[in-house]
């Protein structure tokens, strides 16, 4: 008789699947996924850094050119010749901090000195703003915190940097400014003073929601860019690697290989009478086996550099860096045991009454190809299959001692 099986809604039931939507809703991923956005997010931004450095040091400039002209029409002050030496300050802290982010593309760079550069422009324009109060009845200009504005556009300007970083920096200058500024500001200019600081509020609201907005769009896609490469790299039925990512990480491993003068064993798989078993048990039990089958795979790739992928239909491979001989052999036994006597998955057409796998393996020599690697290891599992299956074949061209 047919079982009833009902196969799990990998998709909603996944822990991949249940950490991104409880982390997008707090706009924080888990710790790992998290940094894997922290850098998408900054490789992103790389061009627009430069962009806005260059941006940077030209308002500078052109701040420190009014303080020129501003001079020349009050005379000798020594408040603008202060007011040019805080830019002029500002400005080296900025170049210095670029050069650093630029030479140094990664994220814990940028965490470090786009703050430091951020923050020394805020304080040198704040700065500013306090020693102008002093001279704007000589002046005769207009009171303002308009370069505060300007300030606060640039926190939250996307270049890649942490929003949460950036609204925490945004909300400490506009606290400092309204202090600042409060304790500066006479009588007279009580109610300017007002005014302008509504403006600089109605300003950093815009700019942090704007910058808010940014970050919700850009988590979203990369949320969906995470997806798709996950769609595209693994197998949809089992969640392992599937064939044209087994065949980039096969090249890869045996350069690294290579690189160690190390060596990688290649397990191939194959279920016995699989194709009974779907004749006799249905298609949705033939699914689940095959993902209880993956569990069992992804469970023995153990070290950093090993994997498992699902190659087409019942046939399986594991990748495993550098075993010894014993280990290889331990772990294709291990495999086969598991499958026949762990799982124990009922199968009435195999000899065994359960259903077994064979295996074949193979251990890349120093002029392997993926393609030699790959024939040895296959043709050990036809010879572990022609021999009787559920059983385990090693190539013997060339031992896990030899690596």
């Amino acid at each position: 008789m047919q079982p009833h099986v009902v196969l799990p809604p990998i998709d909603d039931l996944s822990a991949e699947s249940a950490t991104l939507k409880w982390g997008f809703a707090l706009r924080r991923f888990s710790p790992e996924l998290e940094a894997e956005y922290r850098r998408f997010t900054y490789q992103s931004y790389q061009q627009t850094r430069r962009v806005a450095i260059l941006l940077l040091i030209i308002s500078i400039v052109a701040f420190m050119g009014f303080d020129l002209l501003l001079s020349q029409h009050i005379g000798s002050n020594p408040i603008t010749l202060t007011a040019m030496l805080l830019r002029l300050s500002a400005l080296l802290i900025i170049l210095f901090a670029a050069n650093r982010v630029l030479k140094y593309p990664d994220v814990a760079t940028g965490e470090r000195w786009i703050p430091l550069a951020l923050g020394s422009l805020s304080l040198a324009m704040l700065l500013t703003c306090v020693l102008y109060l002093q001279v704007l009845e000589q002046t005769h200009l207009p009171y303002g915190l308009e370069g505060m504005m300007l300030i606060q556009m640039a926190i939250f300007f996307p270049i890649g940097y942490s929003y949460r970083n950036s609204l925490y920096l945004g909300i400490a200058t506009l606290l400092l400014t309204y202090g600042a500024v409060a304790l500066a500001t006479t009588d007279a200019l009580c109610v300017q003073f007002h005014a302008s600081l509504a403006y600089l509020v109605v300003a950093s609201i815009a700019a942090g929601a704007a910058g808010y907005c940014h970050e919700h769009s850009m988590r979203a896609l990369f949320l969906t860019k995470r997806t798709l490469r996950n769609m595209a790299d693994t197998d949809g039925l089992t969640r392992l690697y599937n064939r044209r990512s087994f065949d980039l990480l096969l090249q890869r491993a045996l350069q690294e290989a290579l690189r160690e003068q190390t060596c990688i064993a290649l397990i191939m798989l194959d279920l016995d009478h699989f194709k009974a078993y779907n004749d006799l048990y249905g298609h949705p039990a033939g699914d689940l086996a095959l993902q209880r089958i993956a569990g069992v795979l992804a469970s023995n790739a153990r070290r950093d550099l090993d994997f498992a992928a699902r190659l087409g239909g019942e046939e399986f491979a594991l990748v495993l860096h550098n075993p010894d001989h014993s280990y290889l052999a331990s772990a294709c036994e291990s495999i086969r045991q598991q499958i026949h006597s762990g799982l124990a998955i009922e199968h009435l057409k195999n000899p065994a009454q359960v259903m077994t796998a064979s295996l074949g393996a193979s251990v890349s020599q120093a002029d392997d190809s993926p393609t030699s690697l790959y024939q040895r290891a296959d043709q050990a599992l036809y010879r572990a299959k022609a021999s009787g299956r559920n059983r385990v074949v090693i190539d013997t061209q060339q031992t896990p001692q030899d690596c």
